[in-house]
């Protein structure tokens, strides 16, 4: 795969994630009961997620710091909804992609 179209498409996953993990929050807030901290941790897992991985989309120097932020946002807002099969699979695939563009020294497009 072209340099350039790995990086297009985790930009897109990135955003798919953030997109995801921030309905999941919205979820959580409509439907959860109030009365324990498990609400608030799910809440904080998956909307600081999103922001560790838009942080390191648009405010980290491309390469190693985008991989670290973008990987641990994707791990941390993953963590809540571990019991799907489709985000531990889109997890991994930041994960990897990430690492591989920060590997080829290529910075995302903007």
């Amino acid at each position: 795969m072209k340099a350039e179209n790995l990086a297009s498409a985790t930009r897109f996953l990135v955003f798919a994630l953030a997109g995801l993990y921030g309905m999941a929050a919205i979820v959580v807030l409509l439907y959860a009961d109030f009365g324990g901290s498990r609400t608030a941790s799910w809440l904080a897992f998956l909307l600081g997620g999103a922001a560790l991985m838009l942080a390191g989309q648009f405010l980290a120097p491309a390469g190693w710091t985008t991989a670290v932020l973008v990987s641990a946002g994707a791990v941390l807002g993953g963590l809540p909804l571990l019991v799907t099969i489709v985000v531990p699979i889109a997890v991994a695939a930041v994960i990897a992609c990430s690492v591989a563009l920060a590997r080829a020294g290529h910075s995302a497009p903007a």
